[in-house]
């Protein structure tokens, strides 16, 4: 009979090679991360969920669609998502009330606009006052038109005033501003895409002007971000899945800028964007910024947006600005 000695040591030796299989197994599966948008809201990241063979990062994505913005906020702040591409007036919120989130990326530049029907007189934002303008009230698009309206044209913009430099509005979901258009119950509107696009081409409604343009004439900067990408600190805190993350970023955008073929095939796919509006959505949007990291021009434009936004009362303060991290933070180069 062997040696009670000998038994064990290969019980340990089975051990041993047992555990180090599984240790080999788990560090060789890519690390996971739960990303969270919006169903009806497109991003740059969608040329990555329509062709995820556009990146070669080692990552697994949890991808979440939510039908609400809300409920897209709500789930980064319990840490149910871990990124999510959000608008930049919810991303300062999220900054604001939470000492767990950080911007890691910019995505779609302000690609909002003011709508008109194809007939109307109405030829510039000037002629807005005594008018009335369908617009998702409570939304930092429409704190935006508040202070752009203001500061550009003196334009009051109000839910109950009325008068010949008051431009009134009235508080319509983002999928009804085109009917409210339509019908007339609005002479104007304001929209993004995709439903910008769909205005245009089966509405054959006109644009009056864009936030890129409101945005230069306001500010001097060429733009601002529309929508971020904000990371909880379990993302920020591994510094090997947060570099993944911002590669993964950065060949979506790429990819999203310099593919119309694989950007149109997404809208359609994903958002049953028309043939012959998917173009135009692409087109307002193919100046995503494809950086690893943010810039300083990108950091100066969101904090800009950031300031006001406190101007106007949507955020009820400056958020901590050092929670934007720019390449300069992590080390990176552009």
């Amino acid at each position: 009979m062997r040696p009670l000695w000998v038994a064990v040591l290969a019980v340990v030796i089975v051990v041993v090679v047992v555990a180090g299989a599984y240790v080999a197994l788990t560090a060789s599966r890519p690390p996971t991360v739960v990303i969270g948008s919006i169903a009806v809201g497109s991003s740059a990241f969608d040329s990555y969920r329509a062709n995820p063979s556009i990146s070669n990062v080692s990552i697994k994505v949890n991808y979440v669609a939510f039908s609400l913005t809300p409920s897209l906020y709500d789930a980064l702040m319990k840490g149910e998502v871990e990124i999510a591409i959000i608008p930049a007036d919810l991303a300062g919120l999220a900054v604001l009330n939470s000492n767990d989130t950080y911007v890691i990326a910019l995505d779609y530049p302000l690609f909002q606009a003011i709508i008109v029907p194809a007939n109307s007189t109405i030829t510039s934002p000037a002629q807005l006052g005594g008018k009335t303008v369908a617009i998702p009230v409570g939304t930092g698009t429409y704190y935006l038109f508040e202070v752009m309206m203001k500061a550009l044209y003196n334009l009051t913009v109000s839910t109950n005033e009325t008068g010949p430099n008051v431009i009134h509005v009235i508080n319509v979901a983002p999928g009804e501003v085109i009917d409210a258009v339509a019908t007339g119950s609005a002479q104007a509107g304001v929209i993004w895409q995709p439903m910008l696009a769909i205005a245009q081409t089966q509405y054959h409604m006109r644009v009056l002007a864009t936030f890129q343009q409101l945005w230069q004439s306001l500010t001097g900067e060429p733009t601002a971000p529309f929508l971020v990408w904000v990371a909880t600190s379990k993302v920020v805190n591994d510094r090997p899945l947060l570099l993944k993350v911002l590669r993964l970023h950065a060949e979506a955008a790429y990819a999203w800028d310099h593919n119309e073929t694989l950007a149109v095939m997404a809208l359609e796919r994903l958002y049953n964007v028309p043939p012959q509006a998917a173009p135009l959505v692409w087109a307002m949007t193919n100046d995503t910024p494809a950086s690893p990291c943010i810039t300083q021009q990108g950091y100066q434009e969101l904090v800009s947006e950031w300031q006001y936004l406190v101007k106007v009362g949507f955020l009820s303060s400056m958020p901590n600005t050092s929670r934007v991290l720019t390449c300069s933070d992590l080390g990176l180069s552009p």
